[in-house]
């Protein structure tokens, strides 16, 4: 009887406990402490939650080879959460059984800084939230956190792809852990046969300022072994962000006075900072100036900016004989340094890569002198390529490297272009609070997506290279106070032994690639057109790259908002390298390009290339194709038929090519 019974009496214990449980609200019990899911790595996750982005149930990536990729999850707290941490598996391609290494994925909470006041030139409506408020921007260097009931919180992740892994899906899992539980989300990167270029083909400066190591880093001693240990880890982080030019001062240069007046000049300083940043392997261009920050040779004038005059500073430099800084006219010292210099520079193969200030920000009003002190000052030194950041499109004859801020660059754009064609590397700056609504922003209160943009302007407007003026010009307590420039001033923030990443520096990088991107696609095409004879000198290896960037910068003024549209252009330009890689080989043009604005039955011209023995069908109809791979055709377009389908058929396959066009 006991055996018979016994079992029944389990059974029916363990029903009617479940079922007391349930009448008790024992489900608090197993209750999981925190919600978590994926969210784009290009919008905020404030920690009230206010207009969350959108939540999906797995982390998904993707890239290509020798990228740096970032992907974003969040949780919330449904408990008050202790010792909360978050661990990375290594991940696995399926297929392959190939292995991305945890040690590949970094992780970071994102920490938040109090925002009082908005950006008072910006417009309401491209503000991401009203101050006050805080506002999620740096990478914490805290691997555990406690986080209240109620408060959400976001993790960033940094994958860096190895050049040598195998293209697939690699799946694995990012947990939360905390002493209240634990919850795991699904982490898949896709990786595509591509590889990212090492070398750099945008040259971005972001500027520095050594002169506060004391401040912020606590070393005492300029030039000692820790100031140097501390540059090189400033250099690091620029290189790895694929910022590729530097600044030297040239008050690192130390002279001599010669009995018959003249001077010798001693750069050993000058050279070991130099190397420092040359170390990297990854930097092209030396910015050369007076100092650390804003290295012009010139001054305005008593009137300041408003006024119309530009003239020589003196110039303050160690005498390395008594150790101690002198100032000297002008006039006196640059006809000696700079010459000097440029020989300097020649002896070290470095003249090539480097580029001079004049002046920083001259306007219309003094346009006129600037080009008078360019060049006085060029006489001296006149292999070394001048650059300033300017306010005008009033600029110097033979000038080489203009670099306009972003809302001038947009007003005067043909201007621009025009110096362009006549020889001029024209670029752009931004500087947040001095700018117009609209353009691409850096305050913390703009949409992360901004700092992005800015290199998808470089490609599509044809700008090779881009300047920000605050790498780190840190005032006060950069966690607690975004200074006067709302965050403008600095990429990084401050920490004893090196700098944090913040998400506007993490997107720049992310920019800077998207740029690499296009100058791929850019190159395969141009490959391609200098493989081919006379009849395809029609080929424009930029247009494809610019007609998919239109879709994600349509004017430097107007741009998505939308994660999934930069994503989708990406995606798009990844298809079209495979695309040219593989068999049937095919290459389509139009004229006019796509996304131009075009009336009803507009006619559109329809070139294109395909390898021999390929059959090429036009919305349905089979054209002709030379020997030589070349066919050519037209047709009209209309809103009820506004796009064209190009096939290509051979032996080892079938492709298919479609453009869609705007039609009014």
């Amino acid at each position: 009887m006991k055996k018979s019974i016994f079992p029944f009496l389990k059974s029916f214990g363990l029903i009617a406990g479940f079922v007391i449980a349930n009448l008790l609200g024992s489900h608090n019990v197993i209750a999981q402490p925190s919600k978590i899911f994926a969210v784009s790595d290009l919008k905020r996750v404030f920690d009230d939650g206010y207009k969350l982005p959108p939540a999906s149930d797995t982390i998904k990536i993707f890239g290509i080879r020798g990228e740096v990729l970032s992907g974003q999850c969040a949780f919330k707290a449904l408990s008050n959460l202790s010792s909360v941490r978050v661990e990375v598996s290594e991940l696995v391609n399926q297929v392959s059984g190939s292995i991305l290494p945890a040690k590949s994925i970094g992780w970071n909470f994102v920490g938040s800084i109090p925002l009082t006041a908005n950006a008072s030139n910006q417009p309401a409506a491209v503000l991401v939230r009203k101050a006050p408020a805080n506002f999620p921007d740096y990478l914490m260097a805290e691997k555990q956190v406690n986080v209240n009931k109620g408060i959400y919180q976001a993790v960033y992740l940094t994958i860096t792809v190895p050049e040598t892994l195998q293209a697939g899906n690699y799946s694995g899992k990012v947990t939360l852990k905390s002493n209240q539980g634990e919850q795991s989300i699904p982490l898949s990167i896709t990786i595509y046969p591509l590889t990212l270029p090492v070398e750099r083909h945008l040259t971005v400066t972001i500027w520095d300022n050594r002169s506060k190591f004391e401040q912020y880093h606590g070393i005492r001693e300029k030039y000692s072994d820790a100031w140097f240990d501390m540059l090189e880890k400033y250099a690091e982080n620029m290189a790895s962000h694929r910022q590729n030019m530097f600044q030297v001062a040239m008050n690192t240069i130390s002279f001599k006075k010669l009995a018959d007046s003249s001077y010798s000049f001693d750069f050993t300083m000058f050279d070991r900072i130099a190397q420092v940043f040359w170390n990297t392997g990854k930097m092209n261009f030396l910015e050369l100036g007076l100092s650390d920050n804003r290295g012009e040779l010139t001054k305005f004038g008593e009137n300041g900016w408003s006024g119309p005059d530009v003239v020589l500073m003196d110039i303050s430099l160690t005498n390395s004989e008594t150790g101690q800084l002198a100032s000297i006219p002008g006039k006196v010292i640059i006809p000696q340094l700079l010459p000097a210099l440029e020989d300097h520079l020649r002896q070290k193969n470095w003249l090539k890569k480097s580029l001079l200030h004049i002046k920083d920000e001259p306007s219309l009003h003094n346009a006129l002198s600037w080009r008078e002190a360019s060049d006085y000052i060029h006489q001296f030194a006149p292999e070394i390529r001048r650059m300033d950041a300017v306010e005008t499109s009033f600029l110097p004859q033979g000038y080489e490297v203009a670099i306009p801020k972003i809302d001038h660059f947009g007003a005067w754009l043909e201007t621009y272009k025009e110096a362009a064609r006549q020889g001029m590397e024209v670029w752009f700056y931004s500087v947040g609070v001095f700018q117009a609504g609209y353009f691409p922003n850096k305050t913390i209160d703009m949409p992360v997506i901004d700092n992005r943009i800015m290199h998808w302007i470089n490609y599509q407007f044809d700008a090779p290279g881009y300047l920000h003026w605050g790498w780190n010009q840190w005032t006060g307590d950069p966690f607690k106070e975004p200074g006067r420039h709302i965050g403008d001033a600095w990429h990084v923030y401050p920490v004893k032994d090196g700098v944090l990443n913040s998400l506007r520096w993490e997107q720049t990088r992310n920019g800077i690639q998207d740029y690499e991107y296009l100058w791929m696609l850019q190159n395969k095409i141009q490959v391609l057109k200098d493989s081919l004879g006379t009849n395809f000198t029609w080929i424009d290896p930029k247009q494809r790259g610019k007609e998919i960037a239109s879709n994600v910068v349509m004017g430097v003024s107007e741009h998505t908002y939308d994660p999934q549209v930069l994503y989708a252009a990406k995606m798009e330009i990844i298809r079209e390298l495979i695309s040219l890689n593989t068999s049937p080989k095919i290459y389509v043009q139009t004229n006019p390009k796509v996304n131009t604005p075009l009336r009803d039955g507009s006619m559109i011209e329809v070139f294109g290339w395909a390898e021999p023995g390929t059959k090429v069908m036009l919305n349905g109809n089979e054209i002709k194709v030379s020997p030589q791979g070349l066919f050519l055709e037209n047709l009209s377009v209309s809103q009820k038929r506004n796009s064209i389908k190009v096939t290509a058929t051979n032996s080892k396959g079938s492709k298919e090519i479609s453009r869609e066009f705007r039609i009014n």
